[in-house]
């Protein structure tokens, strides 16, 4: 009886010391258990942090450059485009001046630079005095800084003509003004105005007169 109480006592003991060998963790209700795959403290970007400024950049969309639009150039005017007229005559100092309008009467727009050869004609268009006789300074030329005037339909210049000392025969009247245009333009011969005459000759018979004009004004 006393083997059997010992033994008894014995059991009892080893089995609470097994027992307080292995305890089980409590967990309080409603939460749940450590996750052992946690990420490591600083494998994520914190919250709200701004992306880096090269990443920035990159993602910035490019923009190409507009192109500067080109001004189409204007036509030199031809003659077969333009009307000439002789609006009025003066004489000066033993000259005759002419005011001579020009006049675009095509329907495209073109231009008109330079000094053209000046020939004082007559009625039957003999030429009189031609301002090529003057040397190159007569010929038809563009000089450089000429200002380039733009016509448009009905658009118009003037210039003045001054013609001196005719010392050849009695012309047909009423003489006139033709212009053989730069650029290959053409010759044109302007309608006559009245009062149309010739210089006086100032010189010898038969020696040469001079014609010249000022530059084309609007």
């Amino acid at each position: 009886m006393r083997r059997i109480l010992l033994a008894s006592i014995l059991t009892t003991a080893i089995a609470g010391c097994g027992g307080a060998s292995n305890p089980t963790p409590s967990t309080p209700p409603g939460s749940a258990p450590p996750s052992s795959s946690s990420a490591p403290v600083g494998s994520q970007a914190p919250v709200g942090s701004s992306p880096a400024p090269s990443a920035l950049a990159s993602a910035a969309p490019t923009t190409a450059p507009t192109p500067t639009p080109t001004a189409k150039p204007i036509a030199v005017c031809l003659a077969s485009q333009l009307t000439a007229k002789v609006t009025g005559w003066q004489g000066a100092a033993g000259s005759q001046i002419a005011t001579v309008v020009l006049t675009n009467t095509s329907t495209r727009t073109c231009s008109v630079r330079g000094t053209p050869e000046v020939e004082l004609v007559d009625a039957h268009g003999a030429i009189l005095i031609d301002s090529q006789t003057g040397g190159a300074s007569g010929l038809p030329h563009i000089a450089p800084g000429a200002p380039t005037f733009r016509l448009a339909h009905n658009g118009s210049v003037k210039t003045e003509v001054q013609a001196s000392n005719y010392c050849g025969a009695v012309p047909a009247l009423p003489t006139t003004i033709a212009f053989v245009l730069p650029s290959n333009g053409g010759r044109l011969v302007a309608s006559p105005g009245p009062g149309g005459s010739t210089p006086p000759c100032n010189g010898a018979p038969g020696s040469l007169g001079s014609i010249a004009m000022n530059g084309w004004v609007k």
